[in-house]
């Protein structure tokens, strides 16, 4: 069954360039584009797609829908089983950590290549969640104190604890490495959580921001 995606942004020749790139990847399927918030949340209910990519100021004309915020938060108020990402110009950290807050699959500035996009829904695809490097770039200057922006640690990882890591990032399941390491379970589990440790995060959420602030997602794992 092909992945529907549906693309929302008030400048088409935005949505006609991701969809260009879109469209070679094997499985994909376009499924609409509109220009509007209020246009977004009637399509998300009649098209009923997978992914939604979204940039964050939409007009709209209903009041209230077009905020940013307000929107993302319908959709996954009304649709909690839809992965919503958002793709933005916005550079502003405290805006990008409200983006996050509404608890979207994805972010990705717009100055980001065209094959981030397609890493991006890739990941989403595999059931993670996904920031892009420049806007985890942002983010961790803004906000220096969280563990995710820190650059050290990954230095600490023995190297099996390192493999494992990429293969999970890659959207290997746990039992899935350990079928390809030739090794238990319960070994790759807490191979996994030790490396975690290491590194100071706690969830997957903080884990993918620490691999995409370090180039860990983008390095052929």
């Amino acid at each position: 069954m092909a992945l529907r995606i549906l693309l929302a942004d008030d400048h088409p020749v935005v949505s006609a360039a991701v969809a260009d790139r879109l469209h070679t990847q094997t499985g994909w399927e376009i499924c609409g584009t509109v220009t509007s918030a209020t246009a977004l949340l009637n399509s998300v209910a009649t098209l009923r797609p997978d992914v939604v990519v979204t940039d964050y100021h939409m007009p709209s004309q209903q009041e209230g829908s077009g905020d940013g915020l307000r929107m993302l938060a319908a959709l996954r108020r009304r649709h909690p089983s839809l992965a919503v990402t958002v793709l933005t110009m916005i550079t502003n950290p405290l805006v990008l950590r409200s983006i996050l807050d509404t608890q979207v699959h994805g972010l990705l500035l717009k100055d980001a290549p065209l094959s981030e996009l397609v890493t991006m829904i890739s990941r989403i695809q595999r059931g993670f969640h996904y920031i892009g490097k420049s806007a985890m770039e942002i983010l961790s200057q803004a906000d220096p104190g969280n563990p995710a922006a820190s650059h050290g640690g990954a230095e600490r990882l023995s190297a099996r604890e390192m493999e494992v890591l990429r293969m999970y990032l890659a959207g290997r399941s746990v039992s899935e490495i350990a079928i390809l390491l030739c090794r238990s379970v319960k070994t790759i589990s807490r191979q996994k959580n030790c490396a975690m440790h290491k590194l100071g995060v706690t969830n997957d959420r903080e884990l993918f921001e620490f691999a995409a602030l370090n180039g860990m997602l983008l390095s052929g794992c």
